[in-house]
This record gives C-alpha cells, structure tokens and sequence, in this order.
C-alpha cells in the first residue's frame, strides 16, 4: 500500500487477520503485499475475516505540524496529556486531541525515554546527550542530572510529586544503574547495579524497580534495598542491543516483558506466603523476600516493539522481520562475537497482535503508518493507559501517533450490522440494553436505544424473508416489532403477500394495548376462511370479537354455511360468532349440531325453548353424544345405573346393566333432556313426543326422564311407556309399573308375558287380584323364597301366608328362608308345627335360636324405650319445675301491659295482672279479649278477623237450642270483658254463672268458665243449658278457646 493512504479509514488504516481456535502454531505475522493485486485481495480477505478487537484513529491536532522537521523517539501517557521525545531533544506536552500544550527544549540529542510521574504534574526525559531532566507542569521548577554517557532510560517513583525525596532511577551506556533523591542537605546518588551492560529500559512500581540489561530483566527491592529477581534471556535470543527491552506492569505484582521475539509474563510473590502455601523453598531466612514466578512465556515470529496488557490477553506491537537471520546471533552472554549486518531491506507494515496468557493467536490487525517502509523495529513504541472506565493504546512512530481502543458493544453493533450479521447484532443490543453492561462488566455508556434496536430487527427481518426463512422471521418478530401496531400490520402485509401468512398468524398481537387496524385483522380472518377453516375457527376462538367487525364475518360463515352445512370447522365458528352478533337461536342450532359442551346454557337466559323444542332431535342427540363421552371416559362406567337421577334411588347393589342402558339412562339425566322436562310448559309433551314419535330410543329416554321428575306430566303416555321400558330398559319396568297406575294393567300384563318378564308379571297379577297366581309364579319360576315372602308381605293377606307356608314345609330352603325373614308377620309357631317329622332341614337349630334370640331382644327393645320414656318425662318435668321457680327482674319501664301498654295501677283490685315466663305483663281482661274469638256479636274489624273456620261455626250453632238463647244473647251483651253474666231461671242460693271475655271491637272471643248447680241445690233445671254451655266450650277446644281462665291463654305475642 502507498504510504500516503489514510490509516484510519478501514480496511486500510488496519486490516484484521484471525487464525481459528484451534490453531497453536507461533503466531505468523499477516502476509501483506504492496502490490494493486494484493492490496484488492487483503481487502476482501478482511470482508471475510471476524471482527477486529480494536478500533483505531490517528492523533490529530498540530501534531503533524510538530512532526513535519522532527520525529518521535520516545512517549508516555497520562490521563490528562501526552508526552513526547523527539529526536530533536525536545519534549512536547499534547492534550489527548494531540494539541501541543507545552514543549520543553532541554536536550541537545534525541530524547530516549519520557516518564510521567503519577500525579501527572512532572515530567522526566533521559538523552543521549547524558542528561536527566525532571520538568514540572505546572511551575518552572526543572531538576536536571547530567551524566558522562547517554541515559538510555529514566523512571519516577510513585507519588513523586508528593515525596520530599524526589527520587529518580536512570541508566543508559553507562552500565550503571544510578537511583537519584535528595537527602536532608544535599542529593544523593546511589548505584544499584553496574558493570553489566548498558541499562536499555526501566520501569518502577511502587517500591519495585524492574531494568533491563545485557544480562537480562532484574528486580530491585526499593524498601529492603536488595535485588530480589533476575529473568534471564531465552537461549538463542538476538543481542541485546538489536533490538529494545519493552517493560511494563500489569499491575502491582505482574511485569510483562518483551523483548526482540520473546514474551514473558511474571508474577511477584512473597516468599513467607508461599512456603505457609506449601511452597518448598530450602533455606528460606537467607534468601530475599520476594521472588518472580514466571506464569507465562513464548516466542514468536516477529519482533515485539511494544507490549501491554488487555485484560487477560496481551497486546503486542510487532514489526515483521526474517528471525531466521537473526537468531543465535552473538548469543549473550559472549561478546566476542560480531554483529552481521543485514543487507538493509523495505520494511514491512506494523502489526498490532493480541494473544492470550499462553501465547495462543486471538487477533491481529495490519497498521498502515506514515512512512512504514524506512522504519525498523526500534522506531516504534507501544504506551497505554488503563483506567476503570477506558483502555487506550497508543502506537507510535516517528511521523505518526495512531490511538487504538477495544471495541465497545456500540462498535461491534456496527460492525455486525455492516457485515449483515443482523442476528447477532439483534443479540447484543438486547443483552446490552437489558443489563447495561458492556462485555468487559463495566458500565454501558453508549448511545444504543430501543429505536436502534427495531431497525436493526427491520433489516434482520428482511434478511431472513430475502432467504426465503418466513419460519424463523416470524418467531422473530414480536421481539423486534414490540408493540408498533403500524409495523405489525407493515409485516402481516409483507408475509400476506409472499403466501406465509401462517407462520406470522402465532405471534399477531391481539390482546393488550397493541391493536392493530380493523381491517388487518378482518384480512387475516378472509384469507384463512378461504384457504384454511380449521385455523379460521381456532382464530375466532381465540381473537376477541372487537377485533373485527364480527357482523361482516358471521354473514360470511352463515353463506359459506348454506353450501356446506355439515362442516364442522365453520359450525364450530358460526356458534362464537352467532353469540357475539347476539344470534342465539343459530349459536344454539349450531351448538346441538357440533355437539359443543356447554351449548345448552344459551337455553334459558335467552329463552330459546322453541328452538329446543322444534329441534328435539338434535337435543336427545347432543345428550346421547354426551353420555357415549362419558361413558368412555368413566373407568367405573360398567357399574353406573343412574340411580340417583332425579332424585330417585335404586339402591346400592351395582349391576352391569350393558353400555346400551347405561348411555340411554346418562342421556335421560342430559341437559339437553332436563331443560325438556322442566320446562314443559315452555316445551309441551305432546310435540316432542309427535316429533319422537318415529325413533322410539329417543322417545324412550324423554318420557322416562320426564316421568322420574314428574310423574303427573305426561300421563296420557304411560301405557306407551310400558313397551318402551320392555325395549329399551327392562330393569325399570317393574319400577314404573309400582309408580304408575295410568296404564292397562291388563295390556301390561301380555307384554310382559310375551317378553317373559316375571318379576313384572308377578307385581301385575298380584295388581289384578290373582295373587296365588302371582306366588305361584314367584315360588315355581324364580324360586326365590326371600321375593315370595316380600309378595306376601306387600299383599298382607293372612290367606296367602297360609298358601306359603304349605307349599314350603316340604322344602328346606324355603323353611329356612320363611324363618330367617318372617320377623312379626307371622308367629313363627305356626312355621314350625306343620313341619313335617324327620324332615331334614339344614340349619335349623341355629334359626331356631336366632328366632328366640330376635324374640328376647325385641322385649329388650321395649322395655328399654319404657325406661327412656320415663326418665325424659321426668327430666322434662324437672326442667319445667325449675323453669317456674326462676325468678324475673323487672324495671320500672317494663311494669306496664304489652297489649294496652298502660302502666299498671296496683290499687285497682279488678285490674288483675297476669304474667308470663317469657317476661311479657297483660292486665287479665286484655289478655282475655285477646284470645281466639269463637263468634262475634258485631261485624269483625279488617285487623280482627275470627280464627274459627266456617264449617266449626256452623256446627257449633246448630246445637245451640233456643233456651240457650237468652243465656247467649246476655253473654253477648255484658258490658266490659270477665263479666259474669247470671242466668235468670238460676237460683239465688247458688251464684251459678257463665263467664266471658269480649274482644277490642265488642265481640265474644271466649267463654271463660261455667259452673253448675250441685244436686242439693236448687236450679237443677238449668243444668242442660248449661251442660250445653259446656259442650259448646270444649267443642272449640280445636281452636284455642279459653276453657278454664288465663292459665289457658298462651301469651298473645309469643303465639303470634
């Protein structure tokens, strides 16, 4: 490539190139060519290759104009500038846009290393001039070290600024390593080491010192003062002026070093924590503190001019050279060996590599610098700046600075979505925007947002439909489109029309606030009613009717219905949708026809009991449906009888009846049956019936269902019934035929006779009289003993227990059956006297026994419930006694009657005052006034109607003769209530009277008492009337009348 191509526009400023994983090889360095040729391939071998690790910009500014007459020999960074040698000797401060801020001409000769202390506020050169120069920033303090022999290197120790100490440690060709401060009275110098080669580079963190010499890498121990590590240099290694010593720390303890094709990474620990670890170490107290591990080392097939750290990986700057010319070349430690001089050639471009800790290729990118061609591996320089939140690299030659960064998410979005990768771009966005992290865990502080988020989805979309995969393009869409109603219905339109509508159909919103437009919706539902009903039916299931315009689309189905009536798929969408248009008696027809669970409580919300009744079929079907389903799915099905259908028990014997009579009686306890039977005003018998009339199964379970929920519906069809029972469920016959008596016993009789149904003929002969006929029958065809005695007992007939008991006692089985089950139908005795002798008969002895047993317990029995009977008569007596001893409080506010509510004068001897338990007061003649009226002397008031039935009346006037009369009408006429009212014909010796009480409106509600005349007292002649009074008294006994005073009036708000 020609050296004025910008490097910074990709895929010329930096080419990547990959080797795959399992690679292990030494790494190669990227094959580039100058060539038109090659440069076209390079460019489409990088449109092929992964995506580079680092994103790369050249430093602007007025560095070019500073680069113009001089060039970069030395650099170092800081978070707030930059600082650079030059070969000029002088030392430029630049912002970090690459903006000369400051520049310090202090050096006759190139500049061969700059330092930054940590609190970037000075700034420290070495020269080949022999000068040290410490220069601060901020004021115009400058410490200058001059020494006899080029200083080739300079560090600062940490916090320099800060120390009194100011202390510096520097080395050149010299070969001594010299550590600078000041002291309390003057400045010191201290050697550190010397007389082993020229120092080529140092580097100090904290209190440890790392340098670089002929020999190798060694450590200094600031603290301690003592050197503590030496890494030596691989076997075979070029000489060590070839080619720089590039250090630098990864942190506290790891130094990495690289130098010509060797990389080495070591790790500083302590050696006390390493034998506590199980570290053995012979001797321990005479060696140093601390020792270097060496965790990782490799070589490689170029020259390392820089090397930093990446996280877990290392990033190398390499130049490119033949290293088969150069190895073993003066293999140190000898130095009589002499250098050859390579024929010099056109250097090659600058590779940034970047490796893990084991050597093994990750990534590669091909620099295109000013001027690559003249430069050699020295000419470069590799500094980086490390902070929580950045990593920065800057990679330096002597025309040009180029910064370098990893790649954030937001640059690998980009790079993904340029090289159509859409699917991973979609990936990382979300997980970014999710977790706002980057790769690395640290903060996301990109630009990303959700609107960049859809068009990367838009263009994945588009891909994936260009490729011809609708399948993975719709699973994807609901992520992508989110709730954007418009690009839905862009997308539905999009799959419409290359014929993929099913594969989108799953993820179309529907619920929620993403609706799309009417019409998208009604689109979906006609392409499918065209193409696919099934998935049309399942979509009115599961799309609300709001949706759409539910009207338009059921007027579709009802026309595609009158073609194909019998499809199920639009039958199945005609009920949702007759429903939702309010089409009730078509979401009904429809429902019965489908068979739909649950179709039939449309019946009575929307009163659609004509549709039912003119379409009994299709209910009697639906139930029939119903109960084949449930008999298939029922594990006990073989033992349901359906005895418990309308209240109705057979009892818990369970028979197999056949799956025939099993699904005939579930379908008798069907909805669509019971809403038949219940309504039969609103579904009259005789249609259905007449509608029936012609499949007799059906007709069968109607009539049965209606007659076990009502027997007096449908009585016309009883005798119809009898044959349907025979037919069709002959273990309920006899059951009917107890149940019923509207039908001819005598038409029942021959049928049941033709179908030899005995136990039926043996009910309807005993029904008919002929109840020999029927025991008979029983004894001879059954042969069951236990249902002869049942006959016998139902027909109660002294007779036919005589009949049985003669044709038994030459049988055994039906002795034994007579005596285990006779109980007190008939006197066992007479059993056992007409068994004839010797007659064996099994058992006899044990029922003889359980007989007199049974005998003993029921006297038991008796005298038991004597006992009980007495001990709660005298209990409730007990309670009654204590009851009536009880005491009750009474307040001044409850002395007043509950009837008149007037407040009781004590000093009125005639006002008597009555008081009962439950804590209510009369006084005695408005208690009596208020007892159950038996005839009235005035018209009775609307509040006051007599309590006396008509008929009582009635009769208790007709024994009233016209000698009571007089007594009655006197009765009547007393004045005020408890008046006694005396006989005129009654003597005067005996105050024989009749007393009374009047209600509130004038009229008799009793009469109270009557006394009668002893023999030897006169008025004997009024002892019939008067006995009359008394028989007229008792006579309304029925009807609460007062017989004997208030004891026996109940209290009128208690009774009421």
């Amino acid at each position: 490539m020609s050296s004025q191509t910008d490097p910074l526009d990709l895929p010329d400023a930096c080419t990547a190139t990959e080797t795959s994983e399992t690679d292990k090889m030494p790494l190669r360095p990227a094959s580039v060519s100058s060539s038109e040729e090659d440069d076209e391939s390079d460019e489409d071998d990088y449109d092929d290759d992964d995506e580079p690790m680092l994103k790369y910009q050249r430093l602007s500014g007025t560095l070019s104009e500073t680069l113009k007459k001089d060039a970069v020999s030395a650099m170092d960074v800081s978070d707030r500038f930059l600082a650079i040698g030059t070969h000029w000797g002088v030392v430029h401060i630049l912002d970090v846009g690459g903006n000369n801020v400051k520049r310090f001409e202090c050096h006759s000769a190139s500049v061969n290393c700059v330092c930054i202390d940590t609190s970037a506020e000075f700034v420290a050169s070495a020269s080949d001039d022999g000068k040290v120069v410490v220069n601060s920033l901020y004021t115009n303090e400058t410490a200058l070290f001059r020494h006899r022999r080029p200083v080739k290197a300079v560090a600062l120790e940490s916090e320099y600024a800060k120390k009194p100490s100011k202390t510096l440690v520097s080395g050149g060709t010299a070969e001594e390593l010299l550590l600078t401060g000041k002291g309390w009275f003057s400045s010191f110098d201290t050697v550190i080491a010397s007389g082993e080669g020229p120092i080529w580079a140092i580097v100090w963190r904290k209190d440890t010192i790392a340098w670089a010499n002929d020999a190798g890498v060694k450590l200094y121990d600031v603290t301690t003062q003592t050197k503590f590590a030496y890494i030596d240099r691989p076997h075979g290694s070029p000489r060590a002026d070839l080619f720089r010593c590039n250090l630098c720390w990864k942190d506290d303890e790891t130094l990495m070093i690289g130098w010509a094709d060797s990389v080495k990474i070591g790790v500083i620990k302590d050696r006390k924590s390493a034998a506590a670890e199980g570290v053995s170490a012979p001797n321990i107290s005479s060696l140093p503190p601390r020792y270097v591990e060496i965790m990782c080392e490799f070589r490689t097939d170029f020259i390392v001019s820089g090397i930093a750290p990446l996280l877990d990986q290392i990033v190398l700057l390499s130049f490119i050279v033949d290293m088969d010319g150069l190895r073993n070349i003066d293999v140190l430690p000898s130095s009589s060996d002499e250098a050859t001089v390579s024929k010099r050639v056109v250097s090659q471009q600058p590779e940034v590599h970047v490796v893990d800790m084991h050597g093994e290729h990750i990534a590669n990118d091909v620099l295109n610098v000013f001027g690559y061609e003249h430069y050699r591996a020295n000419d470069y320089h590799l500094a980086h700046l490390t902070s929580p939140s950045d990593t920065t690299f800057y990679l330096v030659s002597p025309k040009d600075i180029i910064t370098a960064k990893p790649r954030n998410t937001d640059d690998r979005i980009k790079w993904l979505t340029d090289k159509a990768r859409y699917e991973e771009a979609l990936r990382l966005a979300e997980l970014v925007l999710a977790s706002r992290k980057e790769a690395d865990g640290s903060a996301y502080e990109g630009v990303l947002k959700d609107a960049d988020i859809v068009a990367i989805g838009i263009k994945y979309l588009g891909s994936l439909c260009e490729e011809g995969n609708y399948e993975k393009a719709a699973t994807q869409a609901p992520k992508i489109l989110r709730n954007d109603a418009k690009l839905w219905e862009e997308w539905v339109f999009v799959f419409l029309g290359a014929n993929r509508l099913s594969f989108i159909l799953p993820f179309i919103p529907y619920q929620g606030d993403t609706r799309l437009n009417k019409s998208c919706y009604e689109m979906v539902l006609s392409r499918f009613l065209e193409t696919d009903k099934e998935t049309f039916s399942d979509l009115i299931k599961k799309w609300p009717t709001d949706l759409y315009n539910a009207v338009i689309v059921t007027d579709a189905v009802e026309y595609l219905l009158t073609k194909d009536p019998e499809n199920m798929h639009l039958l199945d969408a005609g009920i949702d949708l007759s429903v939702a248009t309010s089409r009730f008696e078509k979401a009904l027809l429809y429902g019965l026809k489908l068979h739909r669970p649950g179709i039939l409580t449309l019946v009575e919300p929307h009163n659609l009991f004509h549709t039912l009744q003119t379409h009994v079929h299709l209910v009697v079907a639906y139930d029939m449906h119903v109960a084949e389903r449930d008999e298939e799915a029922d594990p006990a099905a073989r033992l349901w009888t359906g005895g418990a259908a309308f209240g109705v028990m057979e009892g818990s014997v369970a028979t197999d009846l056949g799956e025939y009579v099993r699904v005939s009686r579930r379908a008798g306890c069907g909805e669509g049956v019971r809403l038949l039977v219940e309504n039969a005003d609103r579904a009259p018998v005789s249609s259905i019936v007449k509608q029936l009339s012609q499949t007799r199964r059906s007709l069968h379970i109607y009539l049965d269902a209606l007659f076990r929920a009502s027997p007096q519906e449908g009585v016309q069809f009883h005798s119809s019934q009898v044959e349907l029972y025979a037919d069709f469920d002959p273990t309920r016959l006899l059951e009917f035929l107890r149940s019923s008596a509207l039908y001819k016993v005598q038409d029942a009789f021959s049928l049941c006779e033709v179908r030899d149904l005995v136990p039926e003929m043996v009910y309807l002969l005993g029904k008919m009289g002929d109840k020999r006929k029927a025991l008979l029958l029983v004894i001879e065809r059954l042969g069951d003993v236990n249902q002869a005695i049942d006959f016998a007992k139902e027909q109660n007939d002294e007779v036919l227990w005589d009949d049985l008991i003669r044709y038994s006692v030459d049988k055994p089985p039906f002795i034994i059956g007579l005596l285990e089950n006779l109980g007190s139908h008939i006197d066992p005795v007479k059993i056992i006297r007409q068994i004839p002798e010797g007659l064996p008969i099994p058992q006899l002895r044990a029922n003889l026994i359980k007989i007199m047993t049974d005998y003993g317990i029921q006297m038991s029995l008796r005298e038991g419930c004597r006992k009980i009977l007495v001990s709660d008569a005298v209990a409730l007596m007990e309670a009654l006694y204590l009851s009536q001893r009880r005491a009750a409080f009474f307040s001044e506010e409850d002395l007043k009657c509950s009837l008149c509510e007037s407040r009781f004068s004590f000093d009125d001897p005639e006002k008597h005052i009555v008081i009962y338990f439950c804590r209510h007061l009369y006084h005695k003649s408005c208690l009596l006034s208020k007892s159950i009226a038996l005839k009235r002397s005035v018209p009775p008031s609307p509040g006051l109607a007599p309590t006396l039935d008509l008929s009582s009346s009635a009769r208790l006037e007709e024994s009233i003769t016209p000698e009571m009369e007089c007594t009655i009408h006197q009765i009547y006429s007393a004045p005020t209530a408890g008046t006694s009212v005396l006989t005129g014909a009654l003597s005067p010796t005996r105050a024989s009277s009749v007393g009374i009480a009047l209600d509130r409106v004038g009229g008799m509600v009793g009469i109270i008492s009557v006394d009668l005349p002893s023999e030897s007292e006169e008025g004997q002649e009024n002892v019939p009337t008067l006995q009359k009074l008394i028989g007229l008294r008792e006579s309304a006994r029925n009807v609460g009348l007062a017989l004997d005073g208030v004891d026996a009036v109940s209290c009128p708000i208690c009774r009421a």
